[in-house]
């Protein structure tokens, strides 16, 4: 069976601290100082109710060296936890779920996560239920909680790193005109750790409402799951741009500049934020928030990726920051 690809996207965080908590020792030296205190994978475990349980699976052997940095595999599973399966060559017109029992002492891994921890800053890389960085926050706050680190050490949020010439170029030049691209298939997607309440998700519920019209005028029910297949073929485009551009009220463009800030960090990654200046410069999305999507292969006859594959792609990325100037800045 060949090894399936998988399309994944590595973030660049920062774990950040209010200015009058910021603990003495870096992040990198406080994930060091929980792992010294919880040397087996079991002592790591840590409850999140959206996963189950999460915890290290694995440490590179870089761990052992202060001086370079520091990579983990962090697994997610829900202990007693049966697993469907699908019969994928029942010849029947009904599908019985038939779960299967994990083995003893095990539970199904449902998401991977794959860090690269140097000082304050992270590359992070998901894969299954975990499908953005908070849940590596969440992991990271309470391994720290469980480690019995000091309090104030669990008071960090991980924040996208950002590219700040570009920002300060949109916060200098302004926006003229916002252009936000996404496919119909994104929106049947589900993200985790994103504020409902934010751009991302009014964008994703403004697709779906157009799915679902769509939908509607499909009386067929074969066709309609015809359609359903082509999703990721129909793409959605909205543009924000003031009537009468650069000379509309400036509390119009005000307000266009506060979104387009926002949108840059926001915006997932089944999205693309087009940003073009009143002085006609173009930004996109990754311009500011320092991201890369890498293509991986999951491994032969296993719904895993590799950790020493998806670690070199982290060292990767890591060195190319570095040559860029944009890594610790």
């Amino acid at each position: 069976m060949p090894r399936r690809p998988a399309t994944k996207t590595l973030h660049y965080l920062r774990a950040v601290y209010n200015e009058n908590q910021v603990p003495p020792d870096p992040f990198a030296d406080l994930v060091r100082q929980a792992l010294q205190r919880l040397p087996n994978v079991g002592d790591t475990k840590v409850g999140i109710s959206s996963l189950g349980v999460v915890g290290i699976r694995q440490r590179h052997p870089d761990c052992e060296h202060p001086d370079r940095p520091l990579m983990l595999a962090i697994g997610a599973g829900a202990p007693g936890e049966r697993i469907g399966t699908f019969g994928a060559d029942v010849e029947a017109d009904h599908d019985d779920d038939l779960p299967e029992d994990p083995p003893e002492d095990r539970a199904f891994k449902l998401a991977d996560a794959f860090v690269l921890i140097e000082g304050q800053e992270l590359l992070v890389c998901t894969d299954g239920a975990m499908r953005g960085y908070a849940s590596v926050e969440k992991y990271l706050r309470g391994l720290f909680n469980r480690a019995n680190l000091a309090p104030a050490t669990s008071a960090f949020e991980l924040q996208p790193a950002s590219n700040q010439e570009k920002r300060q170029t949109l916060e200098r030049e302004g926006v003229k005109e916002i252009t936000i691209k996404g496919t119909m298939f994104a929106a049947t997607q589900e993200l985790e750790g994103q504020d409902p309440a934010g751009f991302t998700e009014f964008f994703r519920r403004f697709r779906k409402r157009c799915q679902d019209y769509l939908a509607e005028e499909i009386e067929d029910d074969q066709e309609r799951e015809v359609l359903a297949s082509h999703w990721g073929d129909i793409n959605v485009t909205t543009t924000i741009m003031p009537k009468g551009g650069t000379r509309a009220e400036g509390v119009v463009l005000s307000s266009l500049d506060d979104a387009g800030l926002d949108m840059v960090d926001e915006i997932p990654d089944d999205s693309e934020v087009v940003i073009t200046t009143r002085s006609g410069n173009t930004i996109r999305t990754g311009d500011v928030v320092l991201k890369k999507k890498v293509r991986l292969l999951r491994k032969e006859q296993q719904n895993d990726l590799d950790a020493f594959e998806v670690w070199d792609e982290l060292k990767t990325f890591h060195r190319e920051l570095r040559q860029r100037g944009a890594w610790q800045r």
